[in-house]
């Protein structure tokens, strides 16, 4: 086929090295599919390319020819984007997926790794569109490159990094020709979607299962908003993948959004020389008038303190001050206010 570069021929070992140790795979695609081990599926015509909590290959299902049948011109040339690692083709059409390996795979399923997973979604929903890719393919499987039944172009063995992928497009929605909330719908832009949601629901929920034993009722909680949200996605992510990300958002906020946490902060916000600061600006009377009423204020406004110390710690981890007033319940004048209080 032309182009083939020397390091093509570690492609399809490169591709082996990170596959799931029991995929999904099948012969057919009307039939459903199986999990297997590794060697059985290995031998099916379709095969689940990734683990369900790490990315080591970028696949766009293009329902075109990736070549020109007239000259051989491949298509990601055409539009201006690196050559895949590997072509998986029909036979006949010359329609199929393209892969690309990355050199770091990258989490989906860890709060704590948000941010590249946002910046790949972004770099797979503009490739979508730049490639005339199909964006309801779920993601899930591919065409085996080890089976018969396709043509295979080993292109060439060197793995992208992010930062490779995104130096050939421009990343925000315009200039991919979607709306702005196009990667919520398909792809990885569903497990972003699903993270975001989760876990501002989180920060304003943890508080109601703080009680012995409330860990166990609180990740039930968890999985279950997430299994809800996942029913929303015209292509709903695979359970392991919705179990993985519930168990990330549940443990970290348990741990991270604690009552020590909160009341250690409301404490070093409302000392009796700020309530009484407050007071004055307010309009009280007197400092002392300020100060007497400060034990039976507390306890009176003690779910107000928690919301305006869960607020600054929500804004701490980066949320916008839309998020936290949509997960705590509150206007934005009152959470602006909260924030711009003296701490």
């Amino acid at each position: 086929m032309g182009r083939f570069d020397p390091t093509a021929s570690c492609v399809l070992d490169r591709f082996a090295e990170h596959l799931p140790h029991k995929p999904y795979c099948t012969d057919d695609l009307t039939a459903g599919l199986q999990i297997r081990s590794l060697k059985t599926a290995l031998q099916r015509a379709y095969i689940q390319h990734n683990h369900p909590g790490m990315i080591w290959a970028m696949v766009y299902d293009v329902d075109r020819a990736c070549v020109n049948p007239t000259d051989w011109w491949p298509i990601w040339e055409s539009v201006g984007l690196p050559a895949p690692n590997m072509a998986v083709m029909n036979h006949r059409t010359k329609r199929g997926h393209l892969i690309y390996l990355l050199e770091a795979g990258v989490c989906r399923t860890e709060l704590a790794h948000l941010k590249p997973l946002r910046y790949i979604a972004s770099i797979e929903r503009v490739y979508t569109a730049v490639l005339g890719a199909d964006p309801g393919y779920a993601g899930l499987i591919c065409k085996n490159p080890f089976n018969d039944r396709w043509q295979v172009w080993e292109i060439h063995g060197n793995p992208y990094t992010l930062d490779d992928l995104a130096a050939y497009v421009d990343l925000t929605a315009k200039a991919a020709r979607l709306p702005s909330d196009a990667s919520e719908s398909f792809g990885l832009g569903r497990n972003v979607t699903m993270f975001d949601t989760g876990r501002f629901w989180a920060y304003g929920t943890v508080r109601e299962y703080w009680a012995p034993n409330g860990l166990g009722r609180w990740s039930k909680a968890v999985l279950e908003r997430l299994q809800a949200l996942n029913g929303e996605f015209s292509q709903p992510l695979p359970f392991a993948e919705v179990k993985a990300t519930a168990k990330s958002i549940s443990g970290w906020t348990w741990r991270n959004m604690t009552p020590a946490g909160l009341q250690d902060l409301i404490e070093r916000t409302h000392t009796p020389e700020q309530q009484a600061e407050r007071g004055r600006k307010g309009g009280l009377v007197s400092t002392n008038q300020a100060e007497a009423g400060i034990a039976s204020g507390q306890a009176r406004k003690l779910s107000s303190e928690q919301d305006r110390a869960t607020a600054r710690l929500m804004r701490a981890q980066g949320l916008s001050i839309q998020a936290i007033a949509d997960a705590l319940g509150v206007s934005l004048r009152t959470v602006k206010y909260w924030l711009a209080q003296k701490q």
